[in-house]
């Protein structure tokens, strides 16, 4: 059985998912574009999740977000399906669109962790070789604070009359932890954070003898191409960022409580309590059994 996911309201996440087999099913282009953002906005809307930055790569995608509600996975499931259906008919293709293994979703702990992976996000496309800026980058990017994008509906899967709106606006908002007095502050740490990611990697892309392959270059991949560089989260599936150790391991603490308070709760209710009480924190029982959490009561 798989670790019990803790959905705390306010969390601000870094969110990766990859395409099935690492394939370059989310090549740059103009349609696969609009049909991200397309798709983001509306689930972003729907579910009341904050979007703050995000990159689309060929074959996976990041974004910095907070969800206020705990309702990421349904924000994610939402938008993943309709991109997924978009995509695979665009594609003329019928299998998964997505890797099996869950969207890695990190809960970051401190403002100066949502400024590192945002800074991460910005710099993706640089660090992989493709493009010397982030501005070069042919794929859905956000490459400052605050940006607004607004598409129409994709021609592509969605009715007319099929309810979905003709437009949607992505507002990227300033992450909660970052605001207030700081906020000018941090605009300007997250610009030079920025600004040293791309001088680090364009000095280890040319150290190495290579290239940087080019907007032209990423729009011509075959889709069907397939990675072949190592994927770290084949060894590892972190669900904590912090810099400062000392912070990380009172996030650890609190996550093991978490798991074992939930282990019992779910032996209490298997064994037919249902008045068992889970730990704060607890989504798929909350959500499908009704199930009571922390201080709160059961959905109605």
């Amino acid at each position: 059985m798989s670790a019990p996911r803790r959905l705390l309201p306010g969390t601000t996440y870094l969110v990766t998912r990859r395409c099935t087999q690492r394939q370059f099913l989310l090549r740059p282009s103009e349609l696969t574009n609009q049909i991200f953002v397309y798709c983001l906005a509306v689930a972003a809307e729907r579910t009341g999740v904050e979007i703050h930055s995000f990159v689309v790569m060929s074959n996976h995608w990041h974004a910095v977000l907070t969800d206020p509600e705990a309702r990421l996975p349904e924000m994610l499931q939402l938008h993943h399906r309709m991109v997924a259906r978009c995509m695979n008919l665009s594609l003329g293709r019928t299998e998964n669109f997505w890797a099996s293994d869950h969207a890695s979703a990190i809960a970051l702990q401190r403002p100066e962790d949502v400024l590192d992976k945002m800074a991460y996000v910005m710099v993706n496309p640089t660090a992989a070789g493709l493009v010397e800026s982030a501005r070069e980058w042919p794929g859905a990017i956000t490459t400052e604070l605050g940006e607004v994008l607004v598409v129409r509906r994709p021609d592509v899967y969605f009715r007319e009359d099929g309810g979905m709106p003709p437009t949607a606006k992505l507002v990227c908002t300033m992450p909660r932890m970052l605001r207030g007095a700081q906020a000018e502050s941090h605009r300007r740490r997250l610009r030079v954070l920025v600004e040293q990611g791309i001088r680090r990697a364009r000095s280890a892309i040319r150290g190495s003898g290579r290239t940087f392959l080019g907007a032209s270059g990423a729009r011509a991949m075959p889709f069907t191409r397939t990675a072949t560089t190592p994927d770290p989260l084949q060894a590892r599936r972190p669900t904590i960022a912090a810099q400062e150790r000392a912070v990380r391991k009172s996030a650890v603490d609190q996550l093991c409580a978490f798991r074992r308070l939930y282990r019992s709760a779910l032996d209490r209710w298997r064994s037919g309590e249902r008045e068992t009480r889970f730990p704060e924190g607890t989504y798929l029982m909350r959500v499908l059994h009704g199930a009571s959490c922390g201080g709160t009561s059961p959905p109605s």
